[in-house]
């Protein structure tokens, strides 16, 4: 025979006694601040009525500000929404009783009306501080949050489709209408299945978002197993949790019992201990469908379903998985829920035993599931251009590091998109593992290591950060065995003959590596793999970039192998940046949003050159980083304000890189981010029409007349910096260079043909992009200085220190000493880095003028082209070699001369790692002593000029060339100069004489 239920579950008697009690209590209370009022009432009877009435409304104001802040008004909205009359009456029933009971209580209530009148102000008063107290704090004002210097991309979940890289925006709102459109049943359970970073929380949220505009109708319940995973019953968590997520949204004062009984029922018989007795309480002989029904029904009269969402399923162990389907299971009866559940099904079945059932569960729980899969397109994107949207969690990054981080970054995106793409997916397939390699990147601090001025090859440096990330115990034996000098089974080698080989361990060991680790190593190590074949095919670039050398060739200057290099570059290059004044930065550049304009902040004292440059640096960086953001006018503002403060900022620094330098990038990247948008004064879409006054401002056209950025750089004030500014400017325009300067490179294409297109072989699209840029430099450079025949290099030796400097009075006043006595310190000196800045200006300015090799990764040069048209045909790079032959070092015009020459020429020597493999420094060799010049011009220059120079260098006293690598003496180094400019003499009169 069936049970029959009761008229009323104890779960009713315990929502009907609570208002009745509510009630009871409101009367007494009234009727005690009656007692008490009346009495004080007669005190204030000669107090002016207009007084009483302020006291009134000020407390009746304080009241009604503490229930609103406390959402007093919500919570009535809520209940006045569920029309629970039969609540209302139980309130006007303990009314009731307490008249009924006043008789019983009349010794208190006599008490009372007895008591001293100022007991009323007394518990007002408390009862007025008690309510201030939190409104008081609330509204008083706080300091200002210190905002943190975030460093790194942080692995969050999205929230707004606004943050959608992958494009689930559209996948999850038809996921949420297939939920909402299912309608309500029993045991309804969708999976949202798919591998770990794939983003199935970001998805959910997604979906959410569409939820809750439909909150008339389903309840959310974001359920994290994760948090309870050491909590022994999870099914009574999962009820807690549903209930105050009903709570929250509805008034169902009934739900609460009846969920505790549900958890009671679920915990079963409980022991309790009085007085050294022991009793077991039993749970009432209600079944777990009864309960649920009561539960269900309390669903059914709010009128709103439940969507129970239960998270990261996969983090869990197996048992605990099985626990938490357990519960969702015995719920099943609750027919006005719907359950999501978020999980990795091949973790889940991982394990053999536990693993295997939960997989069991879930093929039979799951009604609906839904995969999730990462396009490989979607990270490509994310790693060539996307990222640069979440600019603003990277806080105070340099943009110099932007550029170098793009141009890896870009490799990366290479290879995802070539014929290995399936095999490095598993590596970075999804955001979660894309972010820590850009984290990983941005932990090395590449601008302050000399990683700009090295040659590792960006392919072999990923594939060994990878390796770092996914198999640390595996890069720690290549750190032990290629490291100190050593050479282990991982660096190839040649000693058996003219072929690399590997050690003969080194195949025994990849066969013991998964698949994976075995790819990585491979495309490491693998002679096969690299396709290295002879010694004598290998050119030097491969010697000095490639990490599968770690042996010092010959008598080699290097310190450390190749391989060795890489892996102390990965361990040991973490340069933090000050935290403690990020906060000043961030103001500023808040300022400057606000309308304050540039050169305001930066004159105020915080930010005094006099105090060092360190405070301008890191204004510009947070404000770069944060410029995508920036209306037209600040971008104008910022990019004018730092074009003015270049000639006050120190050319010489650590690294050879001072402020001013890389201000240049900063530049470019304001221009590429900020610098148009004239029209809508707002930052528009980036099309071809818009992002085209990028180009019209680089060369002063339309309504940037008068403004040419080339113009404004190269300034007749600014001298030979202002040239190293413009080259350098030029330079890291060029596409083939990577960074992300793509609205900028695209403006120099559409300028010159609005048909082109602006995407395709990097080499043609930097050929096309800098034609005119360069012919527009070489144009300004030959009305400066070829046509009036002034002398560069004699300009750049007249060049103040002061110039140098800037206004870096930290470096300047540093104590000066003559130049022969620091060149025997091993530490750089001040005045060894202002000779070597001022020797590297001459040089890098003269070779992009005059080089004319295509774009091979280090940007076109100006003499690649013509002084006009597209015919390319190298005649800016035969003026450069008339002027620079004819003028610069003519000695002819003046003696002197000759010794632009001889530096020229001892500047220009190449380590003898990469032509003998001697121990012998840096020596001249016939590939690399002309530079960007004309070896053939050079050689006729010497054999015209070559009895007059060793004439005149045997009169010169000790002379001494400083370059960034490495100093050279006259003595010294001549001789060898002179040997291969007689090689390059006989080998122009030799092609002369054929000529003729």
């Amino acid at each position: 025979m069936m049970a029959t239920k009761p008229a009323m579950n104890m779960p009713e008697l315990r929502v009907f006694g609570k208002p009745l009690v509510i009630g009871f209590i409101v009367a007494e209370v009234w009727r005690a601040g009656f007692y008490l009022g009346a009495s004080f009432a007669q005190v204030l009877a000669d107090v002016a009525p207009w007084v009483q009435a302020a006291g009134i409304l000020s407390i009746a104001l304080i009241c009604i500000t503490y229930a609103f802040k406390r959402g007093a008004h919500a919570a009535a909205a809520r209940i006045g929404r569920s029309f629970r009359l039969d609540l209302l009456i139980a309130i006007g029933v303990g009314i009731w009783i307490n008249l009924l009971a006043a008789p019983w209580l009349a010794k208190p209530h006599h008490a009372l009306k007895n008591a001293d009148p100022f007991w009323a102000p007394a518990i007002l008063l408390l009862l007025c501080i008690m309510l201030l107290s939190p409104l008081i704090r609330s509204y008083w004002p706080r300091p200002k949050k210190t905002i943190p210097q975030q460093y790194f991309i942080a692995d969050e979940e999205i929230g707004d489709k606004s943050e959608d890289m992958l494009e689930r925006t559209s996948q999850a709102k038809s996921f949420a209408e297939a939920v909402l459109e299912s309608g309500a049943h029993p045991g309804l359970i969708f999976g949202v299945e798919g591998p770990w970073g794939v983003g199935k929380t970001s998805f959910i949220n997604l979906a959410e978002r569409y939820w809750s505009k439909a909150e008339d109708r389903v309840i959310v319940c974001r359920f994290e197993p994760l948090r309870y995973a050491s909590e022994p019953d999870l099914a009574d968590r999962l009820i807690r949790d549903l209930s105050g997520s009903i709570q929250r949204k509805v008034f169902a004062p009934e739900f609460r019992p009846t969920a505790s009984r549900y958890s009671r029922l679920i915990k079963g018989k409980a022991d309790v201990s009085f007085l050294g007795f022991k009793l077991s309480l039993e749970p009432s002989p209600e079944t777990v469908d009864e309960l649920l029904e009561d539960i269900n029904e309390v669903l059914k009269r709010i009128g709103r379903r439940v969507i129970i969402v239960i998270d990261d399923l996969d983090r869990l162990d197996a048992k605990t998985t099985n626990n938490v389907l357990f519960a969702t299971r015995q719920t099943f009866k609750l027919s006005q829920a719907t359950y999501v559940l978020c999980y990795d099904t091949e973790i889940l079945a991982g394990s053999q035993d536990e693993g295997s059932r939960a997989r069991a569960f879930l093929e039979k729980f799951v009604t609906v599931k839904l995969s999730l899969f990462v396009d490989s397109s979607n990270i490509r994107d994310f790693l060539r251009r996307d990222w640069q949207q979440v600019e603003n969690h990277l806080g105070s990054i340099p943009s110099d590091t932007m550029v170098k981080l793009g141009a890896v970054l870009n490799e990366l995106a290479d290879m995802l998109h070539g014929e290995l793409a399936a095999s490095y997916l598993p590596l970075v397939g999804d955001m979660r593992k894309v972010k820590r390699f850009v984290n990983a990147m941005l932990l090395m601090q590449i601008e302050k290591s000399p990683l700009g001025r090295t040659d590792f090859n960006k392919r072999d440096l990923i594939n060994l950060i990878l390796l770092h990330l996914h198999y640390p115990g595996l890069f720690r034996r290549i750190y032990a065995e290629e490291t100190q000098g050593r050479n282990g089974i991982f660096s190839v080698r040649h000693e058996q003959g003219e072929y690399f080989e590997n050690h003969e361990e080194f195949s025994e060991f990849i066969k013991n590596q998964n698949e994976i680790s075995r790819f990585l190593l491979d495309q490491l190590f693998n002679v096969n793999t690299l396709k290295l074949g002879t010694t004598s095919s290998v050119d030097e670039a491969v010697w000095a970039s490639r990490a599968c050398f770690n042996q010092r060739w010959g008598r080699s200057q290097k310190k450390d192998g190749n391989l060795e290099g890489y892996l102390k570059l990965i361990i040991h290059f973490v340069t933090p940046e000050p935290q403690e004044t990020f906060v000043l930065y961030q103001e500023a550049v808040e300022s400057v949003r606000q309308g304050k304009s540039i050169d305001s902040v930066l004159a105020s004292p915080d930010f005094r050159l006099e105090q060092g440059e360190h405070a301008h640096d890191q204004f510009w960086r947070v404000l770069v980083n944060q410029s995508h953001s920036f209306t037209y006018d600040i971008g104008e503002d910022a990019i004018d304000t730092l074009i003015e403060y270049l000639p006050r900022y120190s050319s010489i620094d650590s690294y050879d890189r001072g402020l001013r330098q890389r201000s240049i990038y900063s530049l470019l990247r304001l221009l590429d981010r900020a610098g148009w948008g004239r029209k809508l004064g707002s930052r528009p879409a980036n099309t071809a029409e818009n992002i085209v006054e990028i180009a019209r401002w680089v060369f002063g056209e339309g309504s940037f007349n008068n403004k040419s950025l080339i113009q404004r750089l190269a300034s007749a004030d600014r001298g030979v910096l202002g040239w190293n500014d413009l080259m350098l400017f030029r330079l890291q325009c060029s596409a083939d260079r990577g960074g992300q300067l793509h609205n900028l490179q695209s403006a120099l294409i559409i300028h010159v043909d609005e048909n082109a297109k602006t995407d395709g072989l990097v080499s043609d699209l930097a050929l096309m992009g800098m034609r005119r840029l360069s012919q527009e430099v070489f144009a300004l450079f030959k009305q400066n200085y070829i046509d009036p025949e002034l002398n560069f290099f004699s300009e750049a030796d007249e060049v103040r220190e002061d110039e140098f400097l800037g206004e870096n009075q930290s470096l300047a006043n540093q104590q000066a000493s003559s130049i022969n006595d620091k060149f025997e310190e091993k530490d750089i000196s001040r005045v060894q880095r202002l000779c070597s800045a001022r020797n590297g200006i001459k040089i890098f300015v003269i070779y992009q003028l005059s080089n004319a090799l295509r774009p091979h990764g280090s940007g076109v040069g100006c003499g690649y082209y013509d002084e006009c048209g597209a015919a390319d045909s190298g005649g800016i790079a035969k003026l450069m070699n008339r002027y620079v032959f004819g003028v610069c070092f003519n000695p002819n015009i003046h003696k002197d001369n000759i010794f632009h020459f001889l530096d020229y020429c001892l500047s220009n020597m190449s380590n003898s790692f990469f032509s003998n493999g001697e121990d012998e420094g840096y020596i001249a060799i016939k590939a690399g002593l002309a530079g960007g010049l004309d070896h053939k011009e050079m050689g006729f220059y010497w054999h015209q000029h070559k009895e007059l120079i060793r004439q005149r260098v045997l009169q010169t006293e000790e002379r001494r060339v400083v370059t960034y690598n490495y100093i050279a003496s006259y003595s010294e180094d001549l001789e060898g100069v002179f040997d291969v400019l007689d090689e390059l003499a006989a080998d122009a009169t030799a092609s002369g004489a054929q000529s003729d």
